[in-house]
């Protein structure tokens, strides 16, 4: 196995809003990203990504919301208007996809399933975009939030909260069981990240708060 060295950039301080859930974490669409990683044993072939999101401002056709660090395995953006996908390195499509609208100012919750060659985009626990997928095909565990670079470059203007990373397909009922309320990562072993973005001071500097905690790891 070949390794290669990641130079990470200089931390900035998080921004927090207020939610129902307690805090969420905003990017400001200019220069506010973050960077993550799924600590795992195994490939992620089947999964789920889910997270409730305000669109906030307006955004060019595809600033990142959250994406692969080093290929096109997922990317999920936003435009004003709508929410997008690329999924090219799951063996899906080239082009970047529209599966609905994004509504401004107004909490949407979104979950991403992958079961075998089938990904599956939800909106409010609703289906709305189905992608021919290659099932052995796995999800990188390094990703970004709110850029596709480490700096300034697609930057989403968008508001994020419960984030949240199976390692196995949940179905809809699943889905539309637990979006509402956070939940105990201790029951859930297939909970393989979860960052419910709660420390910080909503619309503070957060001058000491540049990184985040992964509530699955216990």
């Amino acid at each position: 196995m070949a390794w290669s060295q990641i130079t990470l950039p200089q931390l900035q301080p998080l921004q927090y809003k207020t939610t129902s859930f307690g805090n969420a974490l905003n990017f400001n669409g200019t220069n506010t990203y973050g960077i993550g990683q799924v600590y795992v044993q195994d490939s992620i072939t089947d999964f789920t990504i889910e997270f409730w999101i305000k669109n906030t401002g307006t955004d060019d056709n595809n600033d990142r919301v959250f994406c692969s660090y080093n290929n096109n395995a997922l990317h999920l953006a936003k435009s004003a208007t709508d929410f997008k996908l690329l999924c090219t390195d799951l063996g899906g499509s080239a082009s970047w996809q529209t599966p609905c609208t994004m509504e401004s100012n107004t909490w949407i919750h979104f979950a991403i399933v992958k079961n075998a060659t089938t990904l599956t985009v939800y909106k409010n626990a609703i289906s709305v975009g189905v992608y021919t997928v290659t099932a052995a095909s796995t999800l990188p565990t390094m990703f970004r939030l709110g850029s596709s670079v480490d700096g300034a470059g697609e930057n989403g203007n968008f508001t994020i909260d419960e984030l949240r990373i199976w390692n196995t397909a949940r179905t809809r009922t699943e889905i539309q069981k637990f979006m509402y309320s956070s939940i105990d990562p201790n029951l859930f072993t297939a909970l393989k990240l979860y960052y419910r973005f709660d420390q910080g001071d909503p619309g503070g500097t957060n001058t000491n708060e540049r990184g985040l905690y992964n509530s699955a790891i216990n």
